[in-house]
């Protein structure tokens, strides 16, 4: 049972340090809990290559049946904990909407509601509450979540975003003046750029730089810090906007789909779940 724990803890956060920080062990354990699997199966779970494990087809179909198992075994005894399971919330939520909205608002809802504990996972994976011990997620699409409730909570538009001093210094005014400055990619997503340029009427533009980072938030750090120009997702960054950290150069954006909060039509009766989803109302109404 510890072997097939480590192996769904490092299946589900996609490396071996972050399934031995959650499970409070060292990566040197999840390592040798997982080989001992591998040898009771007969079977490599992970390709290992230098600093990098990728889930093996037997892995994958191994971990359909643990994610499943270990997450109705999380569901059957959670009524246990009598009225504790009631006031404890399991939420996956994408990590740019965690560090860019709801982390300045959460001590709000905590002060509001001290009867509720929060658990929260940074997670941009595939959402999948059947397999995982989650009560709720929220993700960007387009609204198709088949099976799940799913509650829109914000459309999103990508827009070029910078700081000021840039702007000013570069004359950033139409779309063919962003090859002026450094432009910041965002891994993920190679193509934002290419497709933003392309509706906007800017089939090439020869750059004067790059930058590569892993997230949307740590792009728009980026320009908030004069190092380029980034594509922000608004209403994410208005606080910025407001104080002047960061402007738009452009007054061009496209619609690039929503975040949604989506949960299992079982938990529609959740009284922790309620009570977040009329905050997240609530909270959104103010910002309009």
């Amino acid at each position: 049972m510890l072997s097939l724990q480590a192996f769904d803890a490092a299946v589900r956060l996609g490396s071996f340090k972050d399934a031995a920080e959650a499970l409070h062990i060292t990566p040197s354990a999840i390592s040798h809990r997982i080989r001992n699997l591998e040898k009771a199966m007969g079977d490599a779970l992970f390709s290992r290559a230098h600093r990098v494990v990728e889930v093996t087809p037997a892995g994958r179909r191994l971990a359909i049946a643990t994610g499943r198992a270990f997450g109705e075994l999380m569901r059957a005894t959670t009524p246990l904990a009598g009225s504790e399971a009631n006031r404890r919330l399991r939420l996956s939520i994408s990590s740019t909407f965690v560090t860019a909205w709801l982390i300045p608002r959460i001590a709000g809802f905590m002060a509001g509601h001290p009867e509720i504990e929060l658990s929260i996972e940074n997670s941009n994976r595939l959402l999948d509450l059947e397999n995982e011990p989650f009560d709720a997620g929220i993700r960007a699409g387009d609204g198709n979540w088949p099976g799940l409730v799913a509650q829109h909570l914000m459309d999103l538009h990508v827009t070029p975003v910078a700081a000021p001093a840039m702007v000013r210094q570069l004359r950033l005014r139409q779309p063919s003046d962003i090859a002026r400055a450094p432009m910041i990619h965002v891994v993920s997503f190679p193509l934002a750029w290419p497709m933003w340029l392309r509706q906007a009427g800017v089939n090439a533009a020869k750059v004067k730089q790059a930058i590569w980072v892993d997230s949307f938030e740590s792009a728009l750090q980026l320009a908030e810090n004069g190092a380029g120009v980034a594509l922000g997702l608004a209403p994410l960054f208005a606080e910025r906007e407001r104080l002047g950290a960061v402007c738009r150069p452009i007054p061009m954006s496209h619609a690039t789909g929503g975040y949604w909060l989506v949960h299992r039509p079982q938990e529609t009766g959740n009284p922790a779940l309620r009570v977040f989803k009329r905050w997240l109302r609530s909270e959104l109404a103010k910002d309009g």
